[in-house]
C-alpha cells in the first residue's frame, strides 16, 4: 500500500525545485527564499482538505502524538486511555510525557469499546485517545459522549487513516486535536512526516512553539533574533517533505479510489461464502487500506491462513501482529507496576486484554498494494474462497 507506488515526475519536480532554490529549512532566510514556504503551503492545504482551522506539519506521526500531548499539558503521573490494538508509537508518546498508558479493549470494529473505556476513567485521566485502525474509523459518538460526561478531552490518533472520514467529517477533526502520519508505509507519504490538526488557536500556538525549540516564529526578522516562549524540541518538517506533501494531497483521491476499488471487488467476489467482513462504522469513509475478516475462532483463523498460504495468497493473523497488538510489547509489560509521578502503572500482561484477544485471535487480513492488478485480485478471491470452504 505504500504511496511511493504512485511517485512519478511530479515528485521529482517538487523535490528538484526545493534543491535548486537551496531552501531546505522550513523557516529562516526570508529574503532569499522570496516568499516560498512549502511546508506552510502544505499545512494550509491539509487544513483546508480536512476542514480544520490549524495544521502543524512535523517530522513523523510519533512526534505529532507527543507534541499534541505536551501542548495540552499531559504530565508525569497523568493517565491517557488508548487502545490495546494500535501501533506502539501511541503508547510511546504517552510514556515519553511521563504519563501512564491505560489500555482499553476493542470491539469487533477494531476500535475501542466504549464500555471498556468508561471502566478505565479515573481521577487522573487526562485524555481519551481513540485510534482509528486499518483504514476505518472507530465509533466516535459514544467516546465523545464519555468525554463530555466526565469532562475529559478526546484526542484522535488518526495516523493510519489520513484522508478517512466519519459521517462526512474528516477523521482527526472530532476531538481537541488529531494526528496523521505520512511515513513510507502509508498510502499518502512524504518519506517521513506527520501532522497535527486542531480548531483551538491557543493550543495550536503551543504546538507550534514546542515543535521548534520554543521559537516564536516571525517573517519580519531572521530566525536568530526570534523570541522564545519556553523550552521545546525539534520536530520540524523540512521543505523537501513539504513539497512532497503538496503532491501527495493532489494524489490522495486517486489513491483512495484505487484502494476502494480493490476492496469492493474482493468483498463482492467472496459474497455468499459465509465470510464475515469486519464491521465498519462508516463504509463511505473507509480508505480501504485493509481487508479484514472475522472468523469463528482462533483455530479457524489459523487453518484459514494455512489454506490461503497453500493457494499462494496468505492472509495475516492480527492476533500475531507484533507491530499493532500491545500484548506482544515486552517494553510495555515492563512498565506495569512502576510508580510514575506518584501514580502506579497498571499491569499490561496478556491476561488484561482478554476481550481484545477474543477478537484479534480470530481476525485475518489482506493489505493490498495501491496498484493491485486483476490477476492479484482474483488470486485473493480464490484463496479466500478456499479458506472459507475449509473452515465455515
Amino acid at each position: 500500500m505504500p504511496g511511493t507506488e504512485l511517485f512519478d515526475q511530479m515528485e521529482l519536480d517538487a523535490v528538484c525545485d526545493v534543491l535548486r532554490r537551496k531552501m531546505v529549512h522550513r523557516y529562516s532566510s526570508h529574503a532569499a527564499r522570496k516568499g516560498v514556504y512549502r511546508v506552510s503551503e502544505f499545512e494550509a492545504a491539509l487544513a483546508a482538505r480536512v476542514g480544520a482551522r490549524h495544521a502543524l506539519a512535523v517530522c513523523n506521526g510519533t512526534s505529532a502524538l507527543f507534541v499534541g500531548l505536551k501542548a495540552m499539558g499531559v504530565r508525569p503521573g497523568d493517565e491517557v486511555i488508548t487502545s490495546a490494538f494500535t501501533f506502539i508509537a501511541t503508547v510511546e508518546a504517552i510514556a515519553a510525557c511521563g504519563a501512564i498508558p491505560v489500555l482499553a479493549d476493542i470491539d469487533e470494529t477494531l476500535g475501542m469499546s466504549p464500555a471498556s473505556v468508561e471502566s478505565k476513567i479515573g481521577p487522573r485521566t487526562k485524555a481519551i485517545m481513540p485510534v482509528h485502525m486499518f483504514g476505518a474509523a472507530t465509533r466516535l459518538e459514544p467516546l465523545l459522549e464519555l468525554g463530555a460526561k466526565y469532562d475529559v478531552p478526546v484526542v484522535e490518533d488518526s495516523c493510519e487513516v489520513t484522508g478517512g472520514t466519519y459521517r462526512g467529517k474528516a477523521l482527526g477533526t472530532f476531538g481537541l486535536w488529531g494526528t496523521y502520519s505520512f511515513d513510507p508505509n502509508k498510502y499518502v507519504t512524504v518519506g517521513e512526516g506527520g501532522a497535527l490538526v486542531t480548531n483551538d488557536a491557543d493550543l495550536y500556538k503551543k504546538m507550534e512553539y514546542y515543535h521548534d525549540h520554543g521559537h516564536v516564529h516571525r517573517l519580519d526578522i531572521e530566525r536568530g533574533a526570534e523570541d522564545k516562549c519556553g523550552l521545546g524540541l525539534n520536530f520540524r518538517m523540512s521543505e523537501l517533505e513539504g513539497a512532497l506533501g503538496l503532491v501527495a494531497l493532489q494524489k490522495m483521491d486517486a489513491a483512495q479510489k484505487m484502494l476502494r476499488k480493490t476492496k469492493r471487488r474482493v468483498l463482492e467476489g467472496v459474497a455468499g461464502t459465509g465470510l464475515s467482513p469486519r464491521p465498519v462504522p462508516d463504509s463511505e469513509g473507509d480508505i480501504a487500506t485493509h481487508i479484514v475478516f472475522l472468523l469463528p475462532s482462533a483455530e479457524a483463523a489459523k487453518k484459514f491462513q494455512t489454506v490461503t498460504t497453500e493457494r499462494g495468497m496468505p492472509v495475516s493473523l492480527i492476533g500475531e501482529n507484533t507491530w499493532h497488538y500491545a500484548k506482544h510489547w515486552k517494553a510495555l509489560a515492563e512498565l506495569g507496576g512502576k510508580v510514575i509521578g506518584g501514580n502506579t502503572a497498571p499491569s499490561y500482561a496478556p491476561e488484561t486484554m482478554t476481550a481484545t484477544e477474543a477478537i484479534l485471535s480470530r481476525a485475518v487480513f489482506y493489505c493490498p498494494n495501491l496498484c493491485t492488478d486483476d490477476a492479484a485480485i482474483e488470486r485473493m478471491i480464490d484463496a479466500l474462497k478456499a479458506g472459507a470452504k475449509a473452515v465455515l
